[in-house]
């Protein structure tokens, strides 16, 4: 799970500094478009929230298979 942590806080970094009218590191911006290089080109904003939204479906589909099979 913790691979699936580190995007979201990468994202969750870019999207603070965005909304402070800051602009985010360099390193973070490289990680978060290295996440989704085919989306590379994206607004950093929409970047942050695709990446967000991959890691909260892995996330759900790796706790779906984790489940017992009655539930």
């Amino acid at each position: 799970m913790e691979r699936l942590v580190e995007p979201m806080k990468v994202a969750l970094r870019v999207l603070a500094a965005l909304s402070e009218r800051q602009a985010p590191s360099t390193a973070d911006i490289a990680q978060l478009k290295a996440y989704v290089p085919a989306r590379a080109a994206t607004p950093l904003d929409e970047l942050a929230c695709e990446v967000i939204q991959q890691a909260l479906k892995s996330r759900a589909a790796a706790r779906a298979r984790s489940l017992p099979p009655w539930r």
